[in-house]
């Protein structure tokens, strides 16, 4: 029931008034009131905290939203989707990059407006000077201006009260000490006499003072009226402020609503206007009909027909090092036959033409031509790679070190079988050593059941 009546009091205007020492017109009670300047400064600053975590929370979830956008445009962009939907994906993104930014504005407007507001209003409002507020010391100044003469006529009173409550107390005692000398047959009549004018001054006392305490009680309640007038002048100046405060801290609160209400932001209906009609324009038959032209049947093709042979003419290079008379520029095409006619007969020729790996990695055997060959014409003509035959014949027959170096474990994907003595024979599956890295030819050198040779490099695969 005490809860109950204590919240009444709190919001109510209905709520009894009980006589008490918790009475305002009790002395020093009025410091509840001036406290409320104090309670209302610090009331500023915890306004001013809450909306300045407020827009922290809005700069978070724009920044959230950013990059939440930022991960899925990425995503979409990268991802199967395509076309219009794909679109319409980005739309979703869209919005939150929108929604980024309308969050970011709530953010600066509770900052540079509401915060800055309500900081101004308790700068002009509250002053401080020796730890104490001015504002709180004046009315206080006042309030004791105004008690001071009440306040001694109360103490007055209560010594009045107090002295007539002991006279009273010691009359009392008198007469109970008289009748019991009365009915003591030991006491001598000197002493029952004494007793006796003790009761006589102490009802003298009693009604001196009764008089004392009733003259208190009147000259208090004269001036009860002058003292509530000034009490509740100044009373009323401290619910002029109070009522000042609470009346902007309304304002501030329908300025956060307004900071906070983006359904009222004149950019809002155009976010989500937008973000239908990117939804909205997503058009399956167009998507399809675009991969129809870019992946499917309506692509172009082209098809297989007759081609007549040409002559193909390929760089001839060394499986150990790459060949550097050859100058560069365009080649000389000597001695041209037709496919139908004899070809030239050379000398001596070692080795073959160059073979290919699976991968387009080219392996070149050697190739020696001596001598003059005959043209068309029955006249002999220096061959033309008689000059480069002993570099190529350099490269041929150099047998693989190994240096006992460990190498990089690879595996097998294909079966190749050595078409050299410098070559590695394996099976798809093996697993030995790659001793150095690919060359421009394409060809790896590694080390196989304590044999060092050449492989293709595209035939393996690392472990």
């Amino acid at each position: 029931m005490r809860l109950d009546q204590d919240t009444m009091s709190h919001t109510s205007d209905d709520a009894p008034v009980l006589p008490g020492s918790e009475s305002f017109w009790e002395p020093g009670n009025y410091k509840r009131t001036t406290k409320r300047i104090e309670d209302g400064e610090k009331l500023c600053k915890d306004l001013i905290a809450l909306v300045q975590e407020r827009a922290n929370i809005e700069k978070e979830y724009a920044k959230m939203l950013k990059n939440w956008s930022n991960k899925w445009n990425k995503h979409i962009e990268n991802g199967p989707e395509y076309g219009t939907t794909e679109a319409a994906w980005k739309g979703v993104c869209s919005e939150a990059d929108k929604s980024c930014e309308l969050h970011l504005r709530v953010k600066d407007n509770l900052l540079n407006e509401v915060v800055n507001s309500i900081k101004n209003w308790q700068k002009d409002n509250y002053h401080r000077a020796m730890m104490q507020l001015k504002e709180k010391k004046e009315l206080e100044e006042q309030f004791r201006k105004a008690q001071k003469p009440w306040a001694k006529l109360l103490d007055k009173v209560n010594k009045a009260k107090s002295d007539y409550h002991t006279a009273c107390k010691n009359e009392r005692t008198a007469i109970n000490q008289e009748k019991n000398a009365n009915s003591d047959s030991s006491l001598s009549q000197d002493q029952v006499r004494k007793l006796q004018d003790k009761v006589s001054k102490c009802a003298t006392s009693v009604k001196k003072t009764k008089e004392e305490y009733e003259l208190a009680l009147l000259d208090i309640n004269n001036y009860n009226s002058r003292y509530m007038e000034d009490m509740t002048d100044v009373f009323e100046r401290c619910q002029r402020k109070e009522a000042q405060r609470l009346q902007t801290f309304k304002e501030t609160l329908f300025s956060i609503h307004k900071c906070l209400n983006v359904s009222q932001d004149p950019q809002l209906p155009s976010i989500y206007d937008e973000f239908y009609h990117t939804v909205n324009n997503a058009d399956h038959e167009k998507d399809l009909r675009w991969w129809s032209n870019t992946h499917g049947v309506n692509m172009a093709m082209a098809w297989p027909q007759f081609e007549e042979y040409t002559e193909e003419f390929r760089e001839i290079a060394s499986k150990h090092r790459k060949m550097t008379n050859i100058p560069d520029g365009n080649i000389t095409l000597i001695n041209q036959r037709s496919v139908c006619d004899d070809l030239p007969e050379y000398n001596s020729v070692k080795g073959g033409a160059k073979k290919a790996t699976a991968n387009g990695a080219t392996k070149s055997t050697t190739v020696e031509q001596s001598g003059a060959v005959e043209n068309s014409n029955g006249v002999k003509e220096q061959n033309p790679f008689d000059e480069d035959s002993e570099e190529w014949d350099d490269a041929v027959g150099v047998p693989l070190e190994d240096t006992g170096e460990p190498g990089v474990p690879v595996k097998a994907l294909y079966d190749y079988e050595a078409a050299e003595d410098d070559e590695l024979s394996f099976k798809t599956g093996d697993e030995f050593e790659k001793l150095e890295d690919e060359d421009e030819q394409g060809w790896c050198k590694g080390r196989k059941d304590g044999r060092v040779g050449l492989y293709p490099a595209n035939y393996v695969e690392p472990l």
